[in-house]
């Protein structure tokens, strides 16, 4: 039987594999993470490990808010685990920053008090868009389930903006107040509405709790990036292979990986800037144009990928009418949204060259080795399309540019919907039960579907009532329907995806500028 990876394992390892280079089991804590999913083990963790040869206590408590899986993974590993970066030169890594994991079912009290400790001096945050609890507006959404059992029960939270409110309030009785907190999800201004989350839950249960934390908390806005495909069992089959010894939950990326942090700290911080993180007083343009670059064309490439029966990011790129969409919605819409930004941002982001950094993404999805499926992208769709495509529909509105594609992206999530709700099958998504019944509601007539869903103020705000916006929208419905209709009439499959396509069959998307 195959060793399990572990401390005592570790000389085991071949010399080709990446080791910690630190004293595991002297180095403390430092940093506690909420949310410690595949992104953060392939991205923060990974940055904490290299800073960890430059000395200091800043290994990581991972927090896991309600599944336990990571933590009985890991448990027989010392918490150690492979990261795989997929590439045509691949590299392994043990990574050995995270201490400890810790699941809020089970080990509430030594969560709270790690949070509260005089040695954490950062909590780091991966709980995805939905995790802050904001609506529409951008405030704290208080008829939410989590938010609303917090303020009736604030001494058993099960939102993070409640647990750290918990925290902070300790941690302001006893003077502690060098924290930082910092958000590394895909969100723009995450920082900022972090912050607005946290303080207006706060003064909701002590207005002075809200200004302490207002007065002497920093939550600096990030940019994160580096796509981190799902864990499958052929995966861990390779790694164990690898290794020789057996790996509960490695973890792949690709090489690229970026994090831009402001520089914005209450208190010390761990050696990032010597591994690769950069430090500025203005994220907002590399933020926006991630979300918009990356997120944006992620998005579109999960909805119209997985409507024409591709299964991953790679597959969706070799076929060539989805490859030169992407790139023309790159072209003629993302990239003209953030041009003038970049013109008026400050020194340190001028020399961002968007067309190349747009170029560079389409190379990225065309990495063979990576095996990112569009049915994981498509998560959280409700939540994520307000962020990675409606604000750049807004920017092209206001400034009577096209929108063409960025409808198209949306037309196939209300397809998309339709699809799934009609098979009966759940929608990973926090309004899946109201996005089903909403289908079934109008007999899955896909029209009827998207007039429904595109007048759900919470997810499109003021877009709701635009008409342009929405007769956009209904017209790529109709069109995608027909590259359907006529796709599948053609090869005799009627009612399924068709499995080949032309560069002419989806050229009706691109409109006119």
């Amino acid at each position: 039987m195959t060793k399990p990876l572990s401390i005592s394992t570790l000389p085991l390892l071949s010399d080709s594999v990446s080791k910690p280079n630190y004293d595991l089991e002297a180095t403390g804590c430092g940093i506690v993470h909420i949310g410690p999913g595949a992104f953060h083990r392939a991205h923060q963790a990974y940055y904490t490990e290299k800073a960890l040869a430059y000395g200091g206590d800043w290994r990581i408590h991972g927090v896991s808010m309600r599944s336990a899986s990571l933590k009985e993974a890991l448990s027989t590993q010392d918490n150690l685990y492979a990261l795989c970066i997929v590439d045509n030169e691949p590299e392994t890594h043990i990574i050995g920053s995270i201490k400890t994991l810790s699941t809020l079912a089970n080990d509430r009290e030594d969560i709270v008090a790690a949070l509260v400790n005089k040695q954490t001096k950062i909590v780091t945050l991966t709980v995805t868009e939905k995790g802050y609890c904001l609506n529409a507006q951008g405030h704290l959404d208080t008829d939410h389930p989590d938010i609303k059992a917090d303020l009736v029960t604030p001494e058993t939270p099960v939102s993070a903006v409640g647990l750290i409110v918990q925290a902070l309030a300790q941690r302001k009785q006893a003077g502690y107040a060098d924290i930082t907190i910092i958000s590394c999800d895909n969100v723009s201004d995450n920082g900022k509405k972090l912050q607005k989350a946290v303080t207006e839950f706060a003064n909701k249960t002590d207005e002075s709790l809200g200004q302490w934390i207002s007065e002497n908390i920093a939550f600096p806005c990030t940019m994160v990036d580096s796509i981190t495909p799902a864990t499958e069992d052929s995966f861990k089959a390779n790694v164990a292979a690898e290794l020789g010894l057996t790996d509960n939950w490695p973890i792949q990326r690709e090489a690229f990986t970026q994090w831009v942090v402001e520089d914005n700290f209450s208190g010390p911080r761990p050696a990032w800037d010597k591994v690769g993180v950069t430090f500025t007083h203005d994220v907002s343009f590399f933020e926006k144009a991630k979300l918009r670059i990356l997120n944006g064309t992620h998005s579109t490439l999960a909805y119209i990928g997985l409507l024409l029966g591709k299964e991953t990011v790679f597959d969706a790129m070799r076929t060539p009418a989805i490859k030169q969409l992407i790139q023309t919605m790159l072209k003629e819409e993302i990239v003209p949204s953030l041009s003038s930004d970049n013109e008026n941002a400050d020194s340190g982001t001028q020399d961002f060259d968007l067309n190349a950094y747009a170029q560079d993404i389409v190379k990225r999805y065309e990495n063979k080795h990576i095996r990112h499926l569009l049915s994981q992208i498509a998560w959280d769709g409700s939540q994520k399309i307000p962020f990675r495509i409606l604000d750049t529909v807004r920017d092209n509105l206001k400034a009577k540019r096209n929108i063409d594609l960025l409808c198209s992206a949306v037309a196939a999530w209300c397809l998309f919907v339709n699809n799934k709700a009609r098979l009966n099958e759940t929608i990973t998504d926090p309004l899946d039960s109201m996005l089903r019944a909403t289908a079934k509601s109008v007999d899955f007539q896909a029209i009827e579907l998207a007039k429904k869903l595109l007048s759900l103020e919470t997810m499109f705000a003021e877009l709701s009532v635009n008409t342009t916006f929405k007769e956009k929208v209904l017209e790529k419905v109709n069109q995608l329907l027909n590259i359907l209709s006529h796709e599948n009439s053609n090869e005799g499959q009627q009612g399924s995806a068709p499995t080949t396509l032309t560069e002419s069959s989806l050229d009706s998307l691109k409109g006119t500028a």
